[in-house]
C-alpha cells in the first residue's frame, strides 16, 4: 500500500508539471499570436505594458476552455510513454502491480482537469469578457479624449468630424462643440451644442459624446431642418475605432452560464434574434460541459497510447498526440457546426466526439492490457514514425 501510495504520488507530480509546462506554452503562442492580430491596435493606442498584459490576462479564460484538454491529454501521454520506455511499468507489472492499479494518479489528474475547465466555462470565461470589454471602453475612451486637440477639427473618429473650442483631458468635458456626423446618412447632420463631454456605457459596450442642450441641421431635399434638444448622444464605431477588435458580449460564447440558461428556459423573449441565435445558445450550453468531459476522454486515450506506442520517440510522440486532438477537435467542430446549423440536435453534435473517442479509448484500453501488447505497439511505432518522416 504504501508502494502505491509513492507511485501515485510521483505519478501525480509529474502529471501535473508537465501539464502546467504545456498550458503555459500553449497559452504564451496563442497570446502572442493574439497580439499580431492586435498589433495595430495595440499602437495606435499608445497602451502601457501594464495595459496590455490586463488585456490578454482577461483574455485567458477564453483560451484555457479549450488548452486544458489537450495539455492534460499530452502530460499523460508523455508521462506514462516515458514510464512505458524506460521499463518502469514492466517492473510495475513484474512487480505484481497491474496497469489498472495505476489508474487512480491519472484519473485524479484528469478529474481536476476537467473540475477546472468546467470551472473556467461556467464563470471564467464571461468574467474574462467582461473585464476585457470594460478596460478596452476605458482604453478607448482615454484615447477619444487624447485625440480631441483644442480648436482643431479631428477626424479620427470613423465617420465624425469633431470641433471643440475647449477641452478639459482630465475629465472629458468640452465646450462650444461642433460635430459632422456621417455615420447615419450620406449627407450627413450638422451638430452644435455648448457643452458636452465623452462618455462611456459599459452595460451596452459603448462610447459616445454626450451633448446638452443643442441643436442638429439636416438637410431635407430643398430645406434645412432644424432639431432642438436638451441631450444628444452621437455613438462611436467601436469596431472601426478599436480596428476590428471583438467588443460584441451578446454573443453566446461570452455569455455567462446564467445568461445561457436565462435564454434557454424563456427563448420566445430573443425570438426575434432568430432561431439560428437560439440553436447557438443551445450548442453552446452543451459544449461548456462536453469540453469538461473531454478532458478525461481524452486522457483515456492517451494512457494506454503511451503504454503501447512505447518504442516511439518523444518528440514523434508528441507531434502523435498533438495530431489526435486535432482529429478529435475537428470531429467536434463539425458537431458545432450542424447543431448549429440545425441539421443534427444540439445534444447529439456536442457530445458523439466523446462517444466515439471513449470508445477507442476502450479499444486501446483492451489492447494495452494484453500480456503480448508489446509487438504490435512496435509495429505500430515503425508505421507512424515512417509516416511522421515522410
Amino acid at each position: 500500500m504504501r508502494v502505491l501510495k509513492r507511485i501515485y504520488l510521483e505519478n501525480l507530480r509529474e502529471l501535473i508539471v508537465i501539464g502546467c509546462m504545456c498550458l503555459a506554452v500553449f497559452v504564451a503562442l496563442l497570446l502572442m499570436g493574439k497580439m499580431l492580430r492586435l498589433r495595430h491596435m495595440l499602437v495606435s493606442m499608445d497602451l502601457s505594458l501594464l495595459d496590455i498584459g490586463a488585456l490578454f490576462f482577461y483574455l485567458t479564460p477564453f483560451f484555457l476552455m479549450l488548452l486544458i484538454p489537450v495539455a492534460g491529454m499530452i502530460s499523460t501521454f508523455l508521462t506514462f510513454q516515458r514510464m512505458s520506455g524506460d521499463r518502469e511499468l514492466m517492473a510495475l507489472r513484474a512487480g505484481g502491480i497491474s496497469l489498472s492499479q495505476i489508474l487512480p494518479a491519472p484519473c485524479f489528474f484528469l478529474l481536476l482537469c476537467a473540475g477546472l475547465t468546467l470551472f473556467v466555462s461556467l464563470f471564467g470565461v464571461s468574467w474574462g469578457m467582461d473585464r476585457f470589454q470594460h478596460t478596452l471602453l476605458d482604453l478607448a475612451q482615454n484615447k477619444a479624449q487624447l485625440s480631441l486637440q483644442p480648436g482643431v477639427f479631428n477626424r479620427d473618429f470613423p465617420g465624425l468630424v469633431v470641433y471643440a473650442r475647449n477641452v478639459d483631458r482630465e475629465s472629458g468635458e468640452m465646450k462650444n462643440i461642433f460635430i459632422h456626423d456621417t455615420t447615419q446618412a450620406k449627407q450627413g447632420v450638422n451638430i452644435v451644442a455648448p457643452s458636452g463631454r465623452v462618455a462611456t456605457d459599459h452595460n451596452q459596450g459603448k462610447i459616445y459624446f454626450l451633448l446638452t442642450k443643442g441643436r442638429i441641421y439636416r438637410l431635407a431635399e430643398e430645406s434645412m431642418e432644424v432639431l432642438s434638444f436638451s441631450s444628444y448622444r452621437v455613438s462611436l464605431d467601436l469596431s472601426r475605432l478599436l480596428q476590428d477588435v471583438d467588443v460584441d458580449r451578446d454573443e453566446p460564447r461570452y455569455m455567462s452560464w446564467s445568461e445561457l440558461s436565462r435564454i434557454a428556459v424563456q427563448p420566445g423573449k430573443w425570438a426575434e434574434k432568430g432561431p439560428e441565435f437560439l440553436r447557438t445558445v443551445q450548442v453552446e450550453r452543451h459544449k461548456r460541459w462536453a469540453l469538461a468531459i473531454a478532458c478525461i476522454v481524452l486522457g483515456l486515450v492517451a494512457f494506454p497510447l503511451g503504454w503501447i506506442l512505447d518504442e516511439l520517440k518523444r518528440q514523434y510522440g508528441a507531434l502523435l498526440i498533438v495530431g489526435v486532438f486535432f482529429a478529435y477537435y475537428a470531429v467536434f467542430s463539425l458537431g458545432i457546426g450542424l447543431g448549429q446549423l440545425g441539421m443534427l440536435p444540439p445534444t447529439i453534435g456536442v457530445w458523439s466526439p466523446n462517444v466515439l473517442f471513449l470508445g477507442l479509448a476502450a479499444a486501446l484500453f483492451r489492447h494495452a492490457l494484453r500480456e503480448r501488447g508489446s509487438m504490435p505497439g512496435k509495429q505500430l511505432a515503425g508505421i507512424i514514425r515512417g509516416l511522421i518522416r515522410r
